[in-house]
């Protein structure tokens, strides 16, 4: 059966952090071997020397910052309408919460045997990150992303020399040039409520002098006997 996200279950939604991270990896590893660097270890934890020792050169694309996107976020929306292709290619619709999108925030550093190799490979990485600013599905590593979804990287604005000291000091490290790097994804709900729409709307009179009694209007079938009928003056 066809999953409430647009294509077919093979991963939990609830994996979008983990796929978008392993997804950046490659990518930059990808870009380091295209031009040439081909001996680049890509370290996906906290840049400490016991993650990088033994594996020079290399990045460490480091995800130090979850947050809700603000630009992602409408308080006027409250819920959406998810349409379910069952086996038998009959379509269910559904209602679930929205849908939350998530800010992900990625400090991309680099380490070599000497400054000027650490410098290069930062400029690599900033080259591709701004070559390719949007990535589209069949790019993406695993199977938690819709089939529409593309992932856009940005660059951020210069980190303040008190961030980057707090950052490296809470890792015991110098300070050292990094780039950071971010991306929005959604987290789905996977709780769904049937939902079904509106086909037939009945109108109720009031008698204002009997609050506590309530007049039915005609409905849609009264409505079309009493047209059809011989001698109905509504029918002329």
């Amino acid at each position: 059966m066809a999953d409430a996200r647009g294509g077919t279950l093979e991963t939990p939604q609830h994996h979008i952090i983990k796929d978008t991270s392993e997804t950046l990896s490659r990518f930059l590893q990808d870009e380091f071997r295209r031009a040439g660097y081909k001996r680049v270890h890509i370290v996906d934890q906290a840049p400490k020397p016991d993650a990088i020792e033994g594996k020079l050169p290399a990045v460490s694309v480091y995800l130090y910052q979850v947050s809700l996107d603000p630009e992602g976020t409408d308080g006027n929306v409250h819920s959406e309408m998810v349409q379910v292709s069952r086996d038998d290619g009959s379509i269910e619709e559904f209602r679930r919460q929205r849908r939350l999108w998530i800010r992900l925030d990625y400090l991309v550093s680099t380490w070599a045997q000497t400054p000027e190799d650490e410098q290069i490979l930062l400029g690599l990485a900033i080259r591709a990150i701004m070559e390719n600013p949007s990535m589209g599905r069949e790019r993406l590593r695993g199977g938690s992303f819709e089939d529409w979804f593309k992932l856009n990287i940005l660059l951020s604005t210069r980190l303040d020399e008190g961030t980057l000291a707090r950052f490296w000091g809470s890792l015991n490290q110098p300070i050292r040039p990094a780039i950071q790097a971010w991306t929005a994804v959604p987290i789905v709900p996977e709780k769904l409520e049937p939902f079904r729409r509106v086909e037939e709307r009945q109108l109720g009179f009031r008698d204002l002098n009997a609050p506590g009694s309530l007049e039915t209007g005609p409905t849609a079938e009264d409505a079309a006997r009493r047209a059809t009928q011989p001698g109905d003056k509504s029918n002329r």
